[in-house]
């Protein structure tokens, strides 16, 4: 994760940025094609997290032609991604390509060569929001680049108390207040754009030098929030909302040596950020939790799940998640060791139905894994069972099934005609929306559970290291 500073970010700017947030006509963007045989061109917004659903879709636009989107003023102003899947040549398989876009009170038009995106190649007309972006962006990392020279100077520097570290320590004060001024500028002469407005995660925090690393570190993490305005629902369409707060979880990752030491301390920087959140607007709010959700689900931290309860029941936060929520939160009540596992219903590659009654397959323990083809995560650990699974005696005690939840059963195909596994790969209809989702409570990927030759749940371990120290009696 990229690790940064932010300082307080200015009222004045958020009062005079309100001209961009009226209602008006809905804007267009026309994408005029060139350079290639043709292209499929979406447009999607994004949402502070990831890309959302696609505004529009346009197949089969040949070379020198154009289309136009209609945005609604419902989602303007924010950050869109323009995709091409396009063939360079009529021969050619679909490759990929994009472009993210600030769209806020202008109809543009983007002249696209699809595999040249970046810089001049990108033509746009009739567009301020993306110049002056782009300008700042280079003006940043120009100035950023001199600073962070001296915080390297400063944090590796074997004499502290030297003149030059003095020296180095002062001129990095001074260039980060100047840097902070420009950035307040900036922001203040493009007050009128949406762009102007996300200047302001860039600022710097103060920094006391002659504090020791563990203490500046946990003053960035005290004052992080300081001054940040919860009532900003704008910053929630930009990818700097997420890069914020990447940045501030980053914080926290820095100081994780074990797998439980970073379980604590994310779900102490969820704890953090969601209190604070609170306070602020219902949406922001929402956001907070649904952000810090999908990264405990990710890593299976079940303390910071946990956490999250009572911010669901907050009747002032609005939460996409929180049926998701409850949903994992009652499955970790009643998916415990010792209860008897559910029985199973999926199908096999012959589309004939496969029950599942866990227990019954002649083994000590069995291993059900719920998983997704397209997910990293599923690959990274089906290569790690495969190497775990060839040990003799972890095969004398398990065997293996593993359940795949992908919401299209061509995919799942596709995958597992591919695949080489030394056990049983089954598909459950329906994908994670699935009765045979529901029954675990699993609501992302790759989840596991042990049985026992009873039936009985026995383990829930979130990783192979957990299965064999379970194995192991660790």
């Amino acid at each position: 994760m990229k690790v940064g500073f932010v300082q307080t970010m200015l009222l004045a700017a958020m009062l005079l940025l309100s001209p961009c947030t009226k209602g008006g006509e809905q804007r267009t963007l026309t994408v005029k094609l060139r350079g290639v045989y043709e292209s499929k061109i979406t447009l999607s917004p994004f949402n502070g997290v990831r890309v959302s659903y696609p505004i529009s879709v346009k197949r089969d636009i040949k070379n020198g032609e154009q289309v136009k989107f209609a945005v609604p003023d419902s989602l303007l102003p924010g950050e869109f991604l323009l995709r091409f899947d396009y063939r360079a040549k009529e021969e050619d398989n679909p490759y990929p390509s994009e472009v993210r876009l600030y769209l806020n009170k202008e109809n543009i038009t983007a002249n696209v060569h699809p595999m040249y995106t970046s810089g001049d190649s990108l033509l746009l007309e009739n567009d301020r929001e993306n110049k002056v972006w782009n300008y700042f962006q280079t003006q940043n990392s120009k100035k950023r680049s001199q600073l962070g020279l001296l915080e390297q100077l400063l944090n590796g520097y074997d004499k502290p108390a030297s003149a030059v570290w003095k020296e180095a320590a002062k001129t990095y004060e001074q260039r980060r207040v100047a840097y902070n001024e420009w950035i307040d500028s900036m922001t203040m002469a493009y007050s009128d754009l949406y762009v102007g407005h996300l200047f302001r995660f860039q600022h710097l925090l103060p920094v006391n030098w002659n504090q020791t690393p563990k203490e500046r570190l946990d003053r960035q993490i005290t004052s992080w929030f300081n001054n940040f305005d919860f009532n900003d629902t704008l910053a929630l369409r930009s990818r700097q909302m997420n890069e914020y707060i990447n940045a501030y979880v980053g914080l926290f990752g820095v100081q994780a040596t074990t797998e439980e030491l970073r379980d604590s301390l994310f779900t102490a920087a969820g704890s953090l950020a969601c209190e604070k959140a609170s306070s602020g607007n219902p949406k922001v709010y929402g956001w907070m939790v649904d952000y810090f959700f999908n990264g405990y689900e990710t890593y299976n931290i079940t303390e910071g799940l946990k956490m999250l309860e009572k911010h669901i029941n907050n009747p002032n936060c609005l939460t996409s998640k929180k049926q998701e929520i409850a949903r994992r939160l009652e499955g970790m009540k009643k998916l415990v060791p010792g209860v008897q596992a559910p029985v199973l219903n999926v199908q096999d590659i012959e589309r004939k139905d496969v029950e599942i009654v866990p227990g019954r397959d002649g083994k000590d323990y069995q291993l059900l894994v719920f998983y997704a083809s397209d997910c990293g995560h599923c690959e990274e650990l089906f290569s790690e069972l495969k190497e775990w699974y060839s040990l003799p005696q972890n095969e004398v005690w398990f065997s293996i099934t593993s359940i795949a939840l992908d919401d299209v059963r061509e995919t799942w195909e596709k995958s597992h005609n591919t695949k080489d596994v030394p056990w049983t790969d089954l598909y459950a209809p329906e994908g994670v929306n699935s009765e045979a989702a529901s029954k675990y409570y699993v609501l992302s990927t790759p989840s596991l559970f042990v049985v026992d030759k009873n039936g009985k749940l026995a383990a829930v371990p979130g990783s192979v290291v957990e299965l064999n120290n379970f194995l192991n009696g660790e």
